[in-house]
């Protein structure tokens, strides 16, 4: 290379150099400029000056950005060059030792390390000034995290100190603070550092940071971090209770800080994961979750860091699962704890399975199974494992010693008491429930209300035992402590977004009702909201499937507000109260479809093409869109509202019924009702003593084996289910639109809850002078879901088909089918589409199909219905099954554009088991957007099925009838054929749902 270049290189490092040392700021772009000029000065360097002044550019360079390392990776072949020629120069040693250690932190090698320690020792000796000794001492904690020395975190104590003693100046200062905290931590929590010893570098790091002076603030902030983690690391081990308040305020305070090197975000995010998980707020625990994720992925930390950071972000997402109630992300949790290397994580796995089934049979009523659930999983835990002792003895109601230990040792008794409080109301035991509530109140005191996941159940304890205490002793004052604990809860809870709200807003309402002067409304005010967060929990489910099981605790619940609502005669209420556990699974998917226009109308585009995108799910396992999307509505979105009487008029009227009608059965304590909302005037509820649901009759309908009076041993057969039907129903409902004086027979839709779902209330029978008579014949009846499903469908048009799919027989053994499915193509749908071998695609792409216009979907077939499994229902196509969840799937992301669907087959509008849900291929096809469906409730034969729906699909199509009244006059003249004494009842299986 000419001299004259080599000579003019160094010339610009020189010079930049000077401007440096006068103290003048070189730009990011001339630093840049003065280091691709100087590189050819390397090549003349015959004293080592070109290679200390590019190191230095170099390593200026790297400081300012450290996203990357090949800067210092440069500058450190530079200084080894130097010292190479120099071994003991003092500045080489230091600058280089300091690059080669941040090196060797990232990469854990051990010849890096060393070189760290070597260089690092160099400049002690050479400079023995605070910088130097300050290096030493990061030199050693780097090689003890890394495994490396034994009494690496000891030496590098050491080496602080004598950096310390050297009066460094704030900035340098505060970097020691922070660095002697991280190794007095680990060697605190090995037990080799004594409290007092520790405790003193914990109040030296709050001391600089009171007092920073001109410290950089992104140094401040890691010394923030590291006394936040040193805080949530030590409070439960010390036995106290954390000091949130300094955490969140550390944490807060240097937030939005910019870091000098971006890799150390990490640092401080992690304490604020940490303090999320312990006590974090739902929006908390979601940001908690994002951090760890990010977290495990960080090259930061060494491979058995992350698996540890891992861990931790398990143990995030099961709070989060647990706390919103997703069931699918709870059972990821579940499954990667059941998966876990570390015993106590397996044993957690065990205590969420059991506590979940627990909480099942609890809403169910069944307290004593319950508490056998969590025994018996307490019992199969391992033992030796500190961890899992703790849960076993939680588990079976064992925890003692002394409870004000830690807010976990006192939440832990707690959680034991429980089950003592549970006992003492079944035994009547007054004197037990009142030391169990003395207990149970002092130890509230232990468990701060940062810790809201220890504190709510804690308080629904201390509330359950009082309120019980309470019902027998009203003088004591339990009454307002039990409405204090429940209120508390619920304040911690923060509203229905929270999954235990159903159970704390209702319990809380209890308490309200008891005592000499209880707020009613306030409790009905509550029930209401424990009925929006049922809505809430089924609409945040990923699936239909999920859905349903988030929505098996709303029975319950309905029908302990409903009987606040019906006890004072809060006629509007109740009515609300009865729609709101209704059919949440099928408004879940329905709602689904329309989110994105309700978010956009919220003011939330992003979340709506988020939605859009992903079809509702997110765009990874961890991102709870749902929940989020939740959160943007408006607390008065439709998609937690019920239709209200007036609302609900308005429907009435737009399809010309006169009433729409619950029917609620009775229980031990109440009688039976019909809840009458009338196109005009108010609400009545009219009593009905005899409307109980009992023990199962002998096989009349495989459907109906649920529902019998339980005072009549002989009602086994469908005309005696038919003459109870009426008489504890129907035939005083038809007496009450008697009074209506109307020249035509009532139009009702009715909405029969729990297992009344089963009968066919139109053919309630009674009998006279003049023979056997029918409901059918009085009054016209439609059956509905919900309030709000007709009110959805009484929205909708009137339409004529002009497009049609016909499908009939298409597995071949269904001779009256085929007929069937041919006459009504030929009679009067002609135009329209006949398959007799029709696959599941040939429905569904047809269904999917744009611009048909008004259309009918027609399907003789087979149907299959599993009483305990009614999700599973399915249509049986020429190539499988075509289930219930399939299209519920579909509805979920897309409108099923269709006026009518025929479900001419066996039991396709019977729910089973899931009565309120009532879900049922009919009802799917509803809540797909179908404005009219018509289904069975049973199987039913196939001639007489035939003609039934031949007769239906005339008075549609030639009478111009609305649906509702060509499915009853076709009813009406098979039962004008049938002979006193015949027992043919499938036309009663038909039912019309819808416009």
């Amino acid at each position: 290379m000419p001299e004259n270049d080599a000579n003019t290189a160094l010339a610009a490092l020189r010079d930049w150099w000077q401007r440096v040392t006068d103290g003048e700021t070189v730009s990011g772009p001339e630093l840049d400029a003065v280091i691709s000029r100087g590189r050819p000065a390397l090549a003349a360097d015959s004293d080592g000056e070109a290679h200390r002044l590019l190191a230095i550019a170099l390593h200026e360079r790297w400081n300012r950005d450290r996203t990357g390392f090949d800067d210092a990776g440069r500058a450190i072949a530079l200084w080894r060059h130097v010292l190479d020629r120099t071994p003991e120069d003092p500045v080489a040693a230091y600058l280089c030792g300091t690059l080669v250690t941040f090196l060797a932190e990232r990469t854990r090698d051990r010849a890096d390390i060393a070189r760290a320690v070597h260089l690092a020792d160099i400049a002690t000796r050479t400079l023995d000034n605070d910088a130097a000794w300050h290096l030493s001492g990061r030199a050693h904690l780097v090689r003890a995290f890394s495994g490396g020395q034994q009494d690496g975190l000891a030496v590098a104590l050491d080496r602080f100190a004598e950096a310390l003693r050297r009066d460094p100046g704030d900035q340098l200062r505060c970097e020691i603070a922070r660095e002697q905290l991280r190794a007095a931590f680990i060697r605190y929590g090995r037990a080799e550092l004594g409290r007092d010893e520790f405790r003193g570098y914990v109040d030296l790091g709050h001391a600089v940071l009171g007092s920073p002076g001109d410290a950089a603030p992104g140094d401040q902030a890691l010394l923030a971090g590291t006394l936040a983690m040193v805080e949530i690391g030590t409070a439960e081990p010390e036995g106290r209770a954390h000091d949130f308040t300094r955490v969140r305020a550390l944490l807060a305070r240097y937030r939005d800080v910019e870091l000098p090197d971006p890799h150390l975000r990490a640092e401080l995010d992690a304490a604020q994961a940490a303090l999320d998980q312990i006590a974090g707020t739902p929006g908390d625990l979601d940001r908690g979750v994002g951090i760890l994720a990010r977290l495990t992925e960080n090259d930061r930390y060494p491979e058995s860091n992350r698996a540890d950071i891992a861990d931790m972000l398990t143990l995030a997402r099961g709070g989060r699962a647990l706390q919103e109630g997703d069931l699918a992300a709870f059972e990821n949790v579940l499954t990667a704890f059941q998966d876990s290397s570390d015993p106590a994580l397996r044993a957690l796995a065990t205590v969420f399975t059991a506590r979940r089934e627990a909480l099942r049979l609890a809403e169910e009523g069944d307290e004593l199974e319950a508490a056998a659930v969590l025994h018996a999983a307490g019992e199969a835990l391992p033992t030796g494992n500190p961890a899992t002792d703790l849960l076993r003895g939680i588990l079976s109601g064992a925890v003692t010693g002394d409870p004000a230990g830690t807010p976990i040792t006192a939440a832990a008794r707690v959680y034991a008491l429980a089950r003592a409080v549970y006992t003492a109301a079944v035994d009547d035991d007054t004197a037990a429930l009142r030391r169990l509530a003395a207990e149970v109140g002092g130890l509230l005191g232990h468990i701060p209300d940062d810790y809201a996941m220890l504190k709510i159940p804690a308080y629904q304890t201390a509330g359950s035992a009082e309120r019980e205490l309470a019902r027998r002793d009203p003088s004591c004052g339990a009454t307002a402590r039990a409405a204090a604990h429940y209120a508390a809860a619920c304040a911690l809870a923060g509203g229905p977004h929270h999954a235990l709200w159903p159970r704390l807003a209702v319990a809380h309402g209890q308490s309200l009702r008891l005592g000499d002067r209880p707020d009613r409304a306030r409790s009905r005010e509550l029930g209401r909201s424990a009925l929006v967060a049922l809505t809430w929990q089924a609409l945040i489910q990923a699936d239909t499937g999920r859905a349903l099981e988030s929505a098996a605790a709303a029975a319950r619940h309905v029908r302990t507000v409903a009987a606040w609502c019906a006890e004072d005669a809060a006629a509007d209420e109740l009515v609300a109260v009865l729609d709101a556990g209704r059919g949440l699974a099928l408004h879940a998917a329905t709602a689904s479809r329309s989110m994105p226009e309700r978010l956009i109308a919220a003011g939330h585009p992003d979340l709506a093409t988020a939605w859009r995108d992903t079809d509702g799910l997110g765009d990874s396992p961890d991102d709870n869109l749902r929940v989020r999307a939740m959160h943007a509505l408006t607390a008065d979105s439709d998609v937690l509202a019920t239709p209200d009487p007036a609302g609900i008029r308005q429907s009435l009227t737009a399809v010309g019924a006169d009433a729409l009608v619950y029917l609620v059965a009775a229980d031990d304590d109440r009688p039976g009702l019909a809840v009458i909302v009338p196109a005009t005037g108010p609400v009545h509820v009219l009593p009905l003593p005899d409307l109980a649901a009992g023990r199962a009759v002998g096989g009349w309908i495989e459907s109906g084996r649920d529902l019998v009076p339980e005072d009549d041993d002989d009602q086994d057969s469908f005309d005696d289910v038919c003459r109870w039907a009426w008489t504890a129903c129907m035939g005083p409902l038809t007496a009450f639109t008697g009074r209506w004086r109307l020249d035509r027979p009532a139009r009702l839709v009715l909405i029969p809850t729990g297992a009344l779902t089963l009968v066919p209330w139109h053919a309630a029978r009674y009998d006279d002078d003049t023979g056997r008579h029918h409901a059918i014949e009085r009054l016209v009846v439609s059956y509905s879901v919900s309030a709000r499903m007709f009110r959805d469908t009484a929205g909708m048009p009137l339409r004529s088909p002009e497009s049609a799919l016909i499908v009939g027989d298409p597995r071949g053994d269904l001779r009256y089918a085929a007929e069937e499915a041919r006459d009504v193509h030929r009679d009067f749908h002609p135009g329209g589409t006949l398959l007799h071998t029709a696959t599941r695609d040939d429905v569904l792409d047809w269904i999917a199909k744009p611009g048909r216009g008004p259309s009918l979907l027609h399907l003789a077939c087979h149907g299959h219905v599993d009483q305990d499994r009614p999700a599973e229902a399915s249509l049986a196509l020429a190539d499988g099954d075509l289930p219930v969840l399939e299209l519920l799937a579909r509805a979920r992301s897309a409108g099923l554009d269709l006026d009518r669907v025929v479900l001419s087959a066996c039991s396709t509008g019977a729910v089973g088991s899931l009565h309120d849900e009532a879900v049922s291929l009919a009802s799917a096809f509803l809540a797909g957007g179908a404005h009219t469906v018509f289904g069975s409730l049973w199987p039913v034969p196939d001639a007489g099925t035939a003609r039934l729906m031949y007769d239906m699909h005339h008075h549609l199509s030639v009478g111009g009838h609305a649906p509702v009244d060509a499915l009853r006059l076709a009813q009406l003249a098979v039962l004008g054929e049938l002979d006193e004494d015949d027992d043919d009842h499938g036309w009663a299986a038909f039912v019309h749902l819808g416009r």
